[in-house]
């Protein structure tokens, strides 16, 4: 195999940059008779990460809460596109409007079977001596592409949320219509979760980090070490991504500011129409305490200090989500490396 010069595009939608330790190439790779040029290039490629320098860059582009499409956000791309062209690239910002939601109301309630209210959140979160908490451009917790609603059901726990333990609820006769069902982060994507649970009835989903993934059981938790504390939330999207990535109204088709409405399509079938929010393992917590019904299967016990139930016995939850619906303008970064050999291919 031969090494054809092409052109080479980085596009960043204002994301930060991640630190690449240096490797050793392998001497041999499948597909190259010879691997000594390209190993020689990739040696040198890999040793110019740095980890400081992409800490230094991390800190700036997450020094203010910069949620997709507004102004700090733009500020974001903006210092990317600065750097890529300090880096001799051939930058532009590009625009697009894309459908994005922003949460207006997210609120959560859970009540055990006596009615008594367990927990009201989602809980803002909070760690002790961190400057940038209170800011009040930090939103609520709510996930991207989530339904709105105002629903209450009893709660079913359904571990990571993959086919496979949506199949085992199916097969212990524990019936998901109109129930809430509370999963836990890590295994497969958000929106696969999501995406399942609504094709078997359910409500609405709580989407939490149990520890036992990313909290006090892997290590120690933010301040002292990197896992989640308490009261931290992943936010994320919960769109169909698996079936349309990108804008949901225009699947194949570049989002462009002079694209026509009329060359979108309804985001119908693209992304949930139930409720999607998500909470911290200190809501969480609660919840699983108080659920009833069969003991969770080998391998669904999470690390929180208590034993684990399926439900649906034990808990309701009331969940409110109002999400403002709208075209909004964001940005991708590309930055271009001319080929030297085929240069428009």
């Amino acid at each position: 195999m031969t090494l054809r010069t092409l052109p080479v595009f980085l596009v960043l939608s204002a994301l930060a940059p991640v630190a690449v330790p240096a490797q050793t190439a392998p001497a041999t790779v499948f597909g190259y008779t010879d691997f000594t040029a390209e190993s020689k290039i990739e040696s040198e490629f890999l040793a110019v990460p740095d980890a400081k320098l992409a800490g230094q860059h991390l800190k700036t582009l997450t020094a203010e809460p910069h949620m997709a499409a507004t102004p700090e956000d733009h500020k974001t791309a903006e210092y990317v596109a600065e750097k890529f062209r300090a880096a001799g690239l051939e930058t532009e910002i590009v625009p697009y409007r894309v459908l994005l939601n922003w949460p207006k109301v997210v609120r959560m309630e859970a009540f055990d079977a006596n009615g008594k209210l367990l927990i009201s959140g989602p809980t803002r979160e909070h760690v002790e001596g961190d400057p940038g908490q209170d800011d009040p451009r930090v939103v609520m917790p709510f996930n991207g592409s989530s339904g709105s609603g105002d629903v209450t059901g009893e709660v079913v726990y359904a571990n990571y949320g993959r086919l496979e333990d949506f199949d085992q609820l199916a097969a212990q006769h524990i019936d998901l219509h109109g129930k809430i069902v509370l999963v836990r982060y890590g295994i497969n994507f958000r929106g696969v979760k999501v995406y399942i649970a609504q094709q078997r009835g359910a409500a609405g989903v709580l989407i939490y980090s149990d520890p036992q993934d990313d909290g006090y059981y892997k290590g120690d938790p933010w301040p002292i070490g990197p896992w989640r504390p308490e009261t931290g939330v992943q936010r994320g999207s919960v769109q169909f991504l698996f079936k349309y990535p990108g804008d949901p109204e225009t699947p194949g088709v570049a989002s462009t500011l002079d694209l026509p409405d009329s060359a979108r399509i309804s985001p119908e079938g693209n992304q949930p129409h139930i409720i999607s929010i998500p909470i911290s393992y200190h809501d969480a917590s609660p919840i699983l305490q108080a659920l009833r019904g069969p003991g969770v299967p080998q391998g669904w016990q999470g690390a929180l200090p208590f034993r684990y139930h399926l439900g649906p016995e034990g808990v309701k939850v009331h969940l409110v989500s109002q999400q403002d619906y709208q075209r909004r303008i964001i940005w991708d970064v590309i930055g271009k490396v001319k080929g030297s050999e085929y240069p428009d291919d």
